[in-house]
């Protein structure tokens, strides 16, 4: 699947500042709408701008948003259509899933991904509870929304040196076998959502996310270099939620929050331009980060918040990353099994 490249400090040197006052944007937007998910506008907004790289790109700032929005009301149909018949339903998510992994496999374009994560969060809360999942839905779509008023205005104000606009290129990272890699990822992700289910609550439900970047990786090599990445990425966020929380409890004031989160996430951007890893595990590291210290605003222990997050991410993403390993080794000809068949993604 295409991945956002790193972003240049000599394109882009204010990137690190504009990701990191999102997330403060979010929060008051959040305590503004007294919304109990609280984590929800600060992580979705941080999460639609951290993936915008080189100059103001109109059609990707609205679209994204618009876009996410229309999968979750669309996917929150299906599932009421067919929560009467549960198995039913699980045949049609299936589908969804299979169509989904299977344009990633066969074009690179993450567009799938957005699906997959719709299809997850609304099939996951609608079969717990359908006021449950409307309310998740109106959230997560007023968050979108919210980040295409509030993204053009920070380029406005943090604007880059470049006038470039990105473009991505979504390549294939394999010449064949898209369908066998398609339902093999679905299979695995049938188990992970049905163990989200048994699981998961209503407030700390950016858990579904955790394992999807992962089953959507095309080579067993970069599934699990993308499982220990997603791993770090979780411990170094709750070190960082856990430092924030444990200050704001000695200092406890919205103004003390507001500037630990800010460094906290500019630290992060900084890291996203020059750190070792790849981008995207610091920007993973943020989201969880921020998830976290929004979870504990609204009604999350933040210390068991961080334990369970971690270890079920963890957990998650390397079963995942086992299974779906054995069984392209085991459905996959030779030929097509082996990394050295993969151009790069």
């Amino acid at each position: 699947m295409f991945i956002a490249p790193r972003p240049l400090i000599d394109e882009d040197p204010l990137f690190a500042v504009r990701v990191a006052i999102m997330p403060v944007i979010g929060l008051l937007i959040g305590m503004a709408f007294r919304s109990p998910l609280a984590m929800v506008f600060p992580t979705l907004m941080f999460s639609l701008l951290a993936g915008n790289r080189k100059a103001f790109d109109a059609r990707r700032v609205f679209a994204a948003p618009i876009m996410f929005s229309g999968v979750l009301w669309l996917m929150s149909g299906v599932v009421l259509l067919f929560s009467g018949i549960p198995a039913l339903l699980l045949l049609v998510i299936g589908g969804i899933y299979f169509l989904a992994f299977y344009l990633i496999q066969r074009t690179g374009n993450a567009f799938g991904l957005l699906i997959i994560v719709a299809v997850a969060l609304m099939s996951i809360m609608g079969l717990g509870s359908y006021p449950a999942m409307a309310y998740l839905r109106s959230e997560m779509s007023k968050a979108a929304l919210c980040s295409a008023v509030v993204i053009p205005l920070l380029y406005v104000l943090l604007p880059p040196c470049t006038t470039e606009i990105n473009v991505d290129k979504y390549e294939p990272a394999f010449p064949s076998g898209w369908g066998i890699r398609a339902a093999n990822r679905t299979v695995v992700m049938l188990g992970y959502s049905l163990f989200l289910y048994t699981i998961l609550d209503f407030s700390n439900m950016m858990l579904a996310v955790a394992g999807m970047f992962v089953l959507v990786q095309s080579t067993r090599r970069s599934i699990w270099a993308e499982a220990g990445q997603r791993s770090f990425s979780v411990i170094l966020g709750g070190v960082l939620a856990l430092t924030i929380l444990a200050l704001l409890n000695w200092v406890g004031h919205l103004a003390v929050l507001l500037c630990l989160v800010f460094l906290a996430t500019l630290w992060l951007g900084h890291k996203m331009l020059s750190g070792r890893l790849p981008s995207m595990a610091y920007q993973d590291a943020a989201s969880v980060m921020i998830s976290l210290v929004g979870s504990a605003l609204a009604t999350s222990e933040p210390g068991f918040a961080f334990v369970q997050r971690a270890g079920l991410t963890v957990a998650g993403t390397l079963l995942a990353a086992l299974l779906v390993s054995l069984l392209d080794a085991t459905f996959l000809p030779r030929d097509s099994a082996g990394d050295k068949a993969a151009a790069p993604a």
